[in-house]
């Protein structure tokens, strides 16, 4: 089974404009929609269009349920989240479509209660089992520790599972302890993570040592995400993919990704060679930027031929 963990959910507030934001002023925009959100619901949601057993869990605000499980209901979802006091948080995503330029207004949520997350921590322990994958991902909610992701990861170790996590800065650094399977980094989380200075220009061998040194303290395989520019897998034998994006009109990063870490989940649970499954990791991503949501399975798949992976050496590259 693949399990996909939230622990600070999110509705997103998508507010689309054309016109020039006034602050202290009334401005008009041009369409707004609401989706349900959190980066391990939408790692499972794309697991699931890709027809793949997923158990999508965690913790969410007893206050603003509804819009979730009318949701889950609707797209047939295999959900078990338990609920905490609270709202879960409404981040609001105003999007300028001429520049193409977003801007966000992330709320906080709920503050954990001791009790619940003792119940979460019960049902994983009772329900893990050996080649199970676990996927961690995204911030989390007032009261957590920032070991809170170690934590799942000592538990997903002793059930000999599969770990995989996408966060960043204390939550990515101390989870590293249990040298997680995967993780999905930008180059500001990776600095961020390491505790230095973002650097954007970078050479190649610079980046190099920086995913070394990510190794060094847990990493096991590394993908790197460039955006638009594509990205990199730093393979734990040594070995180094450059993946190309697609082709296609951006409309909504969020999400993006996430459906990337889906699409490299599904692609080790189907036991891909590391080619495909980068395929299907760089086109997932790609396929939900190219939507207002979520991509489907068919949306994935016309892609995934146009993604170019190649092992490359490129220490006199630059990023």
């Amino acid at each position: 089974m693949i399990y996909t963990i939230t622990l600070n959910p999110a509705i997103d507030h998508i507010i689309l404009f054309n016109d020039s934001i006034s602050l202290a002023a009334t401005n008009y925009y041009d369409k707004d929609y609401q989706v349900v959100g959190g980066k391990g619901i939408n790692v499972g949601i794309i697991l699931k269009n890709l027809d793949v057993d997923v158990q999508v869990t965690g913790i969410m605000g007893t206050e603003n349920k509804d819009i979730f499980i009318n949701k889950f209901n609707e797209i047939n979802l295999n959900t078990n989240f338990f609920f905490n006091q609270g709202k879960t948080r409404v981040n609001y995503k105003i999007k300028h479509l001429k520049t193409k330029q977003e801007t966000e207004l992330n709320g906080y949520g709920f503050i954990i209660e001791k009790e619940v997350l003792h119940n979460f921590f019960n049902y994983l322990n009772t329900h893990l089992t050996q080649n199970d994958i676990v996927v961690i991902s995204g911030s989390v909610a007032k009261g957590f520790s920032n070991d809170i992701y170690q934590k799942i990861g000592i538990l997903v170790n002793e059930k000999k599972a599969l770990l995989i996590c996408d966060a960043a800065g204390e939550l990515l650094h101390e989870v590293l302890k249990e040298k997680p399977f995967l993780i999905k980094p930008n180059l500001e989380e990776v600095f961020k993570t390491l505790k230095k200075d973002y650097i954007k220009n970078i050479s190649f061998f610079e980046l190099k040592n920086l995913i070394e040194q990510l190794k060094k303290i847990g990493a096991r395989n590394v993908l790197l995400s460039m955006g638009q520019e594509g990205s990199y897998f730093f393979k734990e034998s040594g070995e180094i993919y450059k993946i190309s994006s697609a082709q296609g009109v951006l409309i909504n990063s969020v999400g993006a990704g996430d459906s990337m870490v889906a699409g490299f989940v599904y692609g080790i649970s189907k036991k891909f060679i590391t080619k495909k499954t980068l395929r299907y990791a760089a086109a997932a991503g790609s396929a939900t930027a190219f939507n207002e949501w979520l991509a489907s399975k068919e949306e994935i798949e016309v892609l995934v031929e146009q993604i170019k992976v190649k092992k490359i050496e490129g220490e006199n590259l630059w990023i």
